[in-house]
């Protein structure tokens, strides 16, 4: 099997340059909303808490893996057995990151010019995968179907994502938002602290 891990550099820099813009209008509406208020008011957060979404939301990692799988089905009609079976080439690269309409939490601390980044757990976004048949064998007793395949194909695209996290995907995506989200905040006083929520169950995966 062949994995490359490919972080979204080009992007995320982008992403980073937005948050700090976005930190800088911040600090120009609060200081035109500290003109017009009494030295007891806060000053709302609001344009930080969106910049730090914004970059949650699509801080991703990408990991290109290669494999080979063998897929076989058996019919049996009184003591003969009739198989049928395919040999798929995949490579594909698997987009990890966070959903965040599966949670997200932000608390901004000005006083102390700290930002708490609650993210929901990591997880597969999206998977490109290029499939190769070869191999194929059945016979009229048991052919491969368009059903057949359509099932294998889901099966292989869930055997790409589960390498891709086998590599280390979730621990990619975490470090890779930690670095986004924190050194934006440093770049501008803040000291962001990145927690990850826990996993709830898992859902039961397709036999591979």
């Amino acid at each position: 099997m062949i994995q490359t891990f490919r972080p979204r550099i080009a992007l995320s820099a982008l992403i980073a340059l937005g948050f700090l813009i976005a930190l800088l209008l911040a600090g120009g509406i609060g200081w035109c909303a500290g003109r017009s208020r009494t030295p007891g008011n806060s000053v709302s957060s609001a344009p930080v808490v969106l910049a730090v979404k914004k970059i949650a939301r699509l801080s991703t990692v990408e990991i290109e893996v290669a494999d080979v799988v063998r897929y076989e089905e058996v019919r049996t009609v009184a003591v003969f057995d009739f198989p049928k079976a395919a040999t798929l080439r995949l490579k594909g690269r698997v987009l990890g990151g966070f959903d965040l309409d599966e949670g997200l939490d932000v608390k901004v601390d000005e006083a102390r010019r700290r930002i708490l980044v609650t993210l929901p757990p990591p997880k597969v976004l999206s998977v490109d995968a290029k499939l190769e048949w070869f191999d194929e064998k059945s016979g009229w007793m048991n052919p491969i179907t368009p059903e057949d395949r359509t099932r294998w194909m889901a099966w292989s695209r869930g055997a790409l994502a589960r390498a891709a996290k086998d590599a280390g995907l979730d621990a990619k995506a975490e470090a890779h938002a930690r670095e986004l989200l924190e050194g934006a905040g440093t770049a501008f006083g803040y000291k962001v602290e990145v927690r990850i929520a826990p996993r709830g169950p898992q859902k039961a995966e397709p036999p591979s």
